[in-house]
C-alpha cells in the first residue's frame, strides 16, 4: 500500500513543472480528530483473533489529501489525473483479552481521458486503482474492512440532449484482490473478477432527474459451488435507481435504487432497497449544513443457519445518517463539526453492527489551487 502512494505521489509531483503549478486543480489537505462507539457483539468471519465484546469504543487520528493534476488540456481532448489518499490511527478499547491499535491506509488514484465525438457526445476513458491496507484489525464489533487492492477500468459516453433528454452509458471492468493472512485465510475468498454496464437519462437545468438501470457479472475464482457442473461462484447482480437533484442557494440530492443479486451459490442470493438523501443549506454566521440519511433494507432470499461470508457486500449495504457542520476559519481553512451513525452488514451475513461518532476536521486548501 505505502509502495502504490508512494508511485502516486511521484507521478503528482512528476506532472508539476516549476512554472506551471496551475495545473494542479482542487488541492486539498485535509485531518481531524474522532471519537466514536460500537454496538454488537458480532463474530466475524475474518477476524484474526477471538475476542469479540458487545462493545467497544475508539479514538482516531486523521490526515489526507486529494487533488486534480490536470496533464493535458486542449480544445477537444483532455486528460486528468484524480488521487485521494489518507492514513487513520486508532486506539481502540473495550476488548476481552487486549486493546487495538489498528491502523489504517487508504489510498486511490485514476487517469481518465476525454474526448469530443463530434457534435453527439464526449467519450471518456478512466483507469484505476484504490486500495487499504490495516494492521492490528480488531474483533467484532468495531468494523474494518480488510486490506484489498482493486483495479478498475471504463469506457463512459455522455450523448448530447435528444429532445432535452441527456443519455449515458458506462461499461466497466473490475479486478479485486483482498489481502489473505496466514490467519485470516477466508479472505481470499472475497477476490473477485467483474464486468458491469449502466444505462441512465436525465433531464432539466437547476433541478435535474435521472433513471438508471445495471446489470454486473462477478465471477468469485475461490468460491466453490461443489457443483461438478458449474463449480465456481457467479453472481448476476441487476439495479434500477432515481434520482432528483436541486442546486442553489439550497442543494439536495434524493434518490432510490433497487438491487438483486442471483447467483449459482444460493447463499448470497439476496434483495436490497436503498433511499438516500443529501441536503446542504447554508445557515447564520457562515455556517453550511449538509445532512446525509440513507435508509437501506436487506433481505436474503435463502436463510442460513451458519455463519457465511457476504465476499464484497461488507458495510456497502449500510443505513447511515450524518450532520455536517462547517465553517470558513482562515484564508482556504475550514473547520466542520460531524456526527454521524452507521448501522451496516459485517462479513457475516444478515448479522449488523452499529457505530456511532463524533468528528472535529480540518479542511485546508493551499493558495493557488
Amino acid at each position: 500500500m505505502r509502495t502504490a502512494l508512494g508511485l502516486l505521489l511521484g507521478a503528482l509531483l512528476v506532472a508539476m513543472p516549476a512554472s506551471g503549478q496551475n495545473r494542479v486543480r482542487e488541492l486539498e489537505l485535509n485531518g481531524g480528530l474522532s471519537v466514536e462507539a460500537y454496538r454488537g457483539n458480532l463474530a466475524a468471519a475474518t477476524a484474526s483473533v477471538v475476542d469479540s465484546t458487545d462493545r467497544a469504543y475508539a479514538a482516531i487520528g486523521e490526515v489526507g489529501a486529494r487533488g486534480t493534476v490536470a496533464l493535458l488540456e486542449a480544445e477537444r481532448r483532455w486528460l486528468f489525473l484524480n488521487f485521494d489518499a489518507g492514513l487513520r490511527q486508532f486506539a481502540a478499547g473495550g476488548f476481552a483479552v487486549r486493546d487495538y491499535a489498528p491502523r489504517e491506509w487508504v489510498g486511490q488514484g485514476a487517469l481518465s481521458y476525454s474526448e469530443l465525438l463530434g457534435g453527439w457526445g464526449v467519450a471518456t476513458a478512466r483507469a484505476g486503482w484504490r486500495g487499504r491496507s490495516v494492521k492490528d484489525r480488531p474483533p467484532m464489533p468495531l468494523f474494518l474492512q480488510p486490506g484489498f487492492g482493486i483495479s478498475t477500468a471504463s469506457l463512459k459516453l455522455d450523448l448530447s440532449e435528444i429532445d432535452r433528454v441527456r443519455f449515458d452509458v458506462l461499461a466497466d471492468l473490475e479486478w479485486a484482490d483482498y489481502s489473505a493472512t496466514r490467519l485470516a485465510h477466508q479472505l481470499d475468498l472475497l477476490d473477485r473478477r467483474s464486468q458491469g454496464v449502466e444505462v441512465g437519462a436525465s433531464w432539466g437545468d437547476r433541478a435535474s432527474v435521472r433513471v438508471f438501470g445495471s446489470v454486473r457479472n462477478s465471477r468469485y475464482a475461490n468460491q466453490m459451488t461443489f457443483d461438478p457442473t458449474d463449480p465456481f461462484r457467479r453472481d448476476r447482480t441487476v439495479a434500477a435507481g432515481l434520482s432528483w437533484s436541486i442546486d442553489s442557494p439550497v442543494t439536495a440530492d434524493l434518490g432510490v435504487e433497487g438491487t438483486v443479486n442471483r447467483s449459482n451459490s444460493r447463499r448470497p442470493e439476496y434483495d436490497a432497497l436503498s433511499a438516500r438523501s443529501l441536503v446542504s443549506v447554508p445557515l447564520p454566521f457562515d455556517v453550511g449544513a449538509t445532512l446525509l440519511a440513507v435508509v437501506t433494507g436487506k433481505s436474503y432470499v435463502n436463510q442460513s443457519d451458519f455463519k457465511v461470508l457476504v465476499p464484497g457486500e461488507e458495510a456497502d449495504n449500510a443505513s447511515v445518517l450524518y450532520l455536517d457542520l462547517a465553517r470558513p476559519i482562515a484564508l482556504g481553512l475550514d473547520a466542520s463539526l460531524r456526527l454521524g451513525w452507521t448501522r451496516a452488514e459485517a462479513d457475516v451475513g444478515n448479522a449488523y453492527f452499529q457505530r456511532f461518532g463524533a468528528s472535529v476536521l480540518l479542511r485546508y486548501r493551499p493558495g493557488g489551487f
